[in-house]
Parts: structure tokens; sequence; C-alpha cells
């Protein structure tokens, strides 16, 4: 499944956030690993604040209703709180694994997230 994550960065955070970025130890340890950096390269800081994300992520398939994100959940939660995950697609829209890393709606989201605010990344380098 395809999720729109929204959060904010804990203060004080940004340093040791980059660092994980690029010793690429970001997420390290977690199934989903290599995809947390493309996160990151990809996060939208909005006017409000907020960090804004695409994420796939298949812990609804194995796990059920209720547990999305529930394996990479804690590696975000080192660096931000305030952590909204919301559906991007109708689950009964998404064909699911393993289709839906690289399919077309993900692509569309993702071109739609790059017109929102700003880099994240870029600006968090930029800031600190």
């Amino acid at each position: 499944m395809r999720y729109l994550i929204k959060a904010r960065l804990k203060e004080k955070n940004e340093k040791a956030l980059l660092k994980a970025i690029d010793n690429q130890t970001l997420g390290y340890g977690s199934i989903a690993y290599p995809t947390f950096k493309k996160c990151m390269e990809n996060a939208r800081l909005l006017i409000n604040g907020e960090i804004q994300w695409i994420e796939v992520c298949y812990c609804r398939e194995a796990f059920g209703p209720g547990k999305e994100l529930i394996e990479e959940l804690p590696y975000w939660e080192e660096y931000f709180h305030n952590i909204k995950i919301m559906m991007a697609r109708d689950p009964k829209k998404c064909d699911g694994y393993p289709v839906c890393a690289d399919c077309d709606c993900t692509k569309k989201l993702e071109s739609k997230l790059r017109n929102k605010g700003k880099k994240f990344l870029t600006t968090l380098r930029d800031t600190f």
C-alpha cells in the first residue's frame, strides 16, 4: 500500500537525522531500510512546518488493517513526532504487493508532491 506521511521533525534532531541519512544508517535494521533515504530525498517541507512524504509499505497486507508502517514507525519516531499516516489510495483500487512500489499511481503521487512546499532535505542541509 501507498501512504502519505506527515510529521514534524523533533526539536534538536536535525543534525542527527542528516548524519543518519549521510551515513546510510537511517532505518538500518528495518526490512524497508533501503527506502528510508528515498523517502527523505523526496520529502517536502510544507508551509506549516510539517514534512510530507510518500511511503510504500506492505505491513497492512502482512499484518492486517491498523498495522500500517508498524515495522518502520520506530525508526521514524526516533526523529519525528506527530506522525500522521494516511492512505494515499483506496485499498480496493490498489494491487498491493509487490506492484505498489513502481506502479503509475506512485509515480503520479510523487509528481504531485514535488509541487508542494520545498525540498525538505535541501532545506535541512542549508539550515544545518
